[in-house]
């Protein structure tokens, strides 16, 4: 299970704040390859002889998660910033301690702590397709909490936080946009645009490349320094890192057409990209290699990567020079 939010993250807060309207919605969009789809299954998601078979809005199962459990069951809430009250309780007790000579009630006054019960927003979900390739293989796909929220009202940022966490918990994603947003929008929020960043510290690197990100492990961090670190002796002319949460592809511009990327979901290549960068570095790893592979070469991270990054990048420049 995805791990809950205890605070709306920053980059959700800033994105409300150029919103133009009030009227907001927690929702996004994902890209599921027809095998991913199965992960949603727990919200009627499914795959049915090679068809995407989209439910009608469900109410997210109790055992996914501590919001999910709370939108379908509510919660009690123990108030200990109020003073505690007197509540008397009755239990039942045995007659001169053996059960076997029947049992009486005794009431018993004890001084507790007040509690608010917090009734249950049975929030449904809703899934739409908003894309499909040729080959029915990959899908676009829109997750939305469905309840709007007004940025004005006074509960906002509470109702926002319960509805990031109800995303959260069940797709493991969130986002927020106008309730108004076309599918477009919901598209464009999976299409990568990038940030050019110049060169320098690499710690100061990682840290700009990471800033509004989702969390990345420790491991994986020293993986992007190890590799930035490879690319860093090549001096590049600036580094590359997507500008959208998730930190799927990040690298080096060495020439307006040559950029190397690397990937840390799929961290078994890195991907040189020629004059078409900005559009292949769109495509999904999968799409990539089931197409003409023109444009890019895939470089394996095995022995003496490095030497074969550093022979191409000399062998560009070689022709450019010719040119």
């Amino acid at each position: 299970m995805p791990q809950n939010y205890r605070k709306v993250p920053q980059n959700v807060l800033e994105k409300i704040t150029r919103l133009a309207v009030d009227d907001v919605v927690v929702a996004c969009a994902k890209r599921l390859r027809s095998d991913e789809v199965q992960l949603y299954s727990h919200l009627g998601l499914k795959m049915e002889n090679g068809a995407l078979v989209v439910p009608a809005p469900v109410v997210p199962p109790g055992h996914i998660g501590k919001y999910s459990d709370t939108n379908i069951n509510g919660m009690e809430v123990v108030r200990r910033d109020l003073p505690k009250i007197f509540k008397t309780i009755t239990i039942e007790v045995p007659n001169w301690g053996d059960w076997s000579n029947g049992s009486h009630d005794v009431d018993q006054t004890r001084e507790v702590y007040q509690r608010d019960f917090i009734p249950p927003k049975e929030l449904t979900l809703s899934i739409e397709l908003l894309e499909q390739q040729s080959d029915a293989a990959t899908f676009t796909v829109k997750f939305a909490v469905d309840q709007v929220l007004n940025r004005a009202a006074a509960d906002f940022e509470a109702e926002l936080l319960y509805n990031l966490n109800i995303l959260q918990e069940n797709v493991g994603a969130v986002d927020v946009f106008a309730s108004t947003a076309s599918l477009a929008d919901f598209v464009a929020t999976i299409r990568l645009s990038w940030e050019i960043l110049p060169p320098g510290n690499l710690d100061e690197v990682v840290r700009r490349m990471l800033q509004g990100k989702r969390p990345v492990s420790a491991p994986q961090q020293q993986v992007m320094r190890q590799r930035l670190g490879v690319l860093e002796r090549l001096n590049p002319q600036n580094y590359i890192a997507g500008t959208n949460e998730f930190l799927r592809y990040f690298g080096a511009k060495f020439e307006d057409d040559f950029v190397a990327f690397e990937n840390l979901n799929y961290g078994n290549a890195l991907y040189v990209m020629f004059e078409n960068w900005e559009a292949l570095s769109r495509r999904s790893r999968i799409d990539l290699l089931k197409g003409s592979r023109e444009g890019f070469e895939r470089i394996p991270h095995g022995a003496g990567w490095e030497d074969r990054l550093k022979a191409l990048l000399r062998q560009h420049r070689q022709q450019r020079g010719r040119r």
